[in-house]
Parts: C-alpha cells; structure tokens; sequence
C-alpha cells in the first residue's frame, strides 16, 4: 500500500511560546521537549512547532494551515507578516520497510511512524529557518556594505561606535541562534539511537543543503564581523586622536596661564 503526504514549513516569528499554547491547546498532544511540540490533529495530519518560530504541517489542506496559523499567531514574539516557506512531498511505500530514496522534489519511504515524522518535519524546519536566517545575514552584510562603499568615495566612516555595536549584536544573536536551535553539523539525539533514523537524518540533510547553506550564513556573518573590525578600529584610532588634541590643547592652555601668571 503507497501513501503519499504534503509537508509544509513556515517561519512565521521569532519565537513561539510553546509552553502557553500547549496548556491551552493540550487536546491531540503527543510529544513535547524543551524546543518543540507535536501534534496529531487526526491519523495523517501532524502538525509540528519549534520555539525558535517555525511551524510544519503534515497532511493537512492549505485552508486547515491557514486556521492553525491563525490559532497559534497570539502565541508568537515578534511575529513576521510575511512568512518565509518550504515544502517536501514524502512517497510512502508500505510494503517495503527499508526503502528510503529521494529525488530533486520527493522522499521515498518504506514505512511510517511518528519519530520517522517528527524527523522530516525537524529537517524541514530547519531548511526554513535557514532562509530565514541568511536573510538576516544577507540584509545585514547590505547595510554595513553601504557604510563600505561611503568610506571608498568619502575617505571617512559615518557608521558611530553604538551603531556598529548593534550590528555586533545582531551578528552574535543569529549565530547563538543557530548554535542553539539547529542540528546542522550534528545528529540529533533519536538518530544515533536508530539505524533506520540515522540514514534519514543523513539523506535529509544532503538533500537540504543544510552543511552548506550554515557555511554559506556563517561566511557571511563572518565578513560583516570583519568589517565592523576595521569600523571599530577606525573609531577607536579617531576616538584617541581627538583625546590627544584635548591634552595638548590643555597643556598649551595651562603653559599660556603660568606665563600669564609669571608676567603679572
């Protein structure tokens, strides 16, 4: 017997609060963590949250998504307007139990349970968020390259000590957030503990790119943070001139005033 199911995953926030909605959603719960929630709405359509803003449907048709989205908005921080998506269709053949094959828009699978579920829809989840996150890199590298090119035809940086600050900031904030959020360089902890999950685990994350796409943010990030190294030091240095000239002038002051002295 063949099944065949959608799944879909949208970056819809920040963060999630998934402690709030699953006391007040406790109905259809089947597992919890720290980081995520699980859902069984009826046999063959899951729905799966992760604190760090992103939710994956199983199964379910584009109008159920758009109500379940409607029901967990009140529970998001910093909820995006415009979310961010990604798709994957899963083949499942039933009377093949060991079959796990995938092509360019499809997963082929020989059997169905819950942690074989919670597994796509991890990976899924963090292919999106991976959008996500090179976005912010993106957007940002964009903004400090404007500063670049200002500093080329001016000879001179306008970008102030707090505002590069704040871009240290941000840079440090969506690489903790990766660290913390994502299995990009190691397998989650299911997967070591099953053969089957642990060859899934593997073909996903080829599949997805996601080694790759981390490197790409994180060579990103790392060229905003070398920048703001030159912004800082260029502070610093014009920072200490200035101090130099408040010191002289006030060595000059103070030798005018003993001669003035002297002379009275």
């Amino acid at each position: 017997m063949n099944q065949k199911m959608a799944y879909t995953a949208y970056c819809i926030a920040d963060k999630i609060e998934l402690t709030r909605y699953q006391q007040e959603y406790p109905e259809d719960l089947l597992s919890k963590g720290s980081k995520e929630v699980y859902y069984q709405v009826r046999p063959g359509e899951y729905y799966f949250m992760l604190s760090y803003g992103v939710v994956v449907f199983a199964g379910m048709s584009p109008r159920k998504i758009s109500e379940y989205l409607e029901q967990i908005e009140p529970f998001t921080i910093h909820h995006k307007e415009k979310a961010s998506s990604d798709t994957l269709q899963v083949h499942f053949e039933l009377e093949n139990t060991e079959e796990l094959k995938i092509t360019f828009d499809a997963l082929t699978l020989g059997h169905f349970d819950h942690a074989i579920n919670r597994m796509i829809m991890m990976h899924l989840a963090q292919s999106v968020a991976l959008d996500h996150y090179n976005m912010l890199s993106q957007a940002t590298l964009s903004e400090v390259k404007s500063y670049t090119l200002d500093m080329e035809r001016r000879g001179k940086v306008k970008l102030g000590q707090k505002r590069a600050l704040q871009f240290i900031g941000k840079t440090l904030n969506t690489k903790n957030s990766i660290a913390e959020n994502l299995y990009i360089l190691d397998s989650p902890d299911v997967a070591w503990e099953n053969e089957y999950l642990d060859r899934l685990h593997g073909t996903l994350a080829r599949h997805f790119e996601l080694v790759a796409r981390y490197r790409e943010i994180d060579n990103t990030l790392k060229i905003v943070e070398d920048n703001l190294e030159v912004y800082l030091s260029y502070n610093h240095h014009r920072e200490s001139r200035r101090l130099e000239w408040i010191i002289i002038i006030l060595i000059v002051i103070e030798v005018l005033d003993t001669f003035a002295t002297k002379l009275l």
